[in-house]
């Protein structure tokens, strides 16, 4: 399992170089060329949103997420755990939920991006695909705990 998770976080560090090197290469032929990329803009607003709703996971493996844990910090293991199940338990409800209705908002849309000549679908679809990889995630942590061996946080 470390090779996928390895994978996805090399895959999200291409999307941010991706969009660095976009960026940079529209700055150059704006600024240096006089000349600028119609493109540049849509593609890497379009890097963006793929960045954000496929970092869900990454951000959920790091605990990264943010949370108020004030008084959850302070509840005894016995309260805690069980909690903690409760709360992932919700959380892919939720991201489950999210899956049909930006599924549904990602087929209804008719739109292009006229500079990149691709249809918006490309850019709605980053939410049901990242909420699907956040709920495949969750579902694991989840089956974990209850095996006993809960996921190491990489970033706790």
């Amino acid at each position: 399992m470390q090779i996928v998770l390895s994978a996805y976080r090399a895959l999200l560090i291409g999307l941010v170089a991706a969009i660095v090197v976009i960026v940079s290469i529209a700055v150059f032929f704006r600024y240096v060329l006089n000349s600028p990329l119609i493109f540049s803009f849509d593609l890497a607003t379009v890097l963006f949103v793929w960045l954000v709703f496929l970092g869900l996971a990454q951000a959920a493996h790091e605990g990264s997420h943010m949370a108020v844990d004030l008084f959850t910090a302070m509840l005894p293991e016995g309260v805690a755990r069980p909690l903690a199940i409760v709360v992932r338990l919700l959380m892919l409800a939720i991201a489950l939920f999210l899956i049909v209705y930006s599924w549904d908002l990602a087929m209804r849309t008719r739109m292009e991006i006229a500079s990149m000549r691709i249809s918006m679908i490309w850019v709605y679809l980053a939410m049901p695909v990242g909420f699907a990889v956040f709920a495949a995630y969750e579902a694991w942590s989840l089956a974990m705990s209850a095996l006993g061996r809960p996921i190491e946080r990489q970033g706790a």
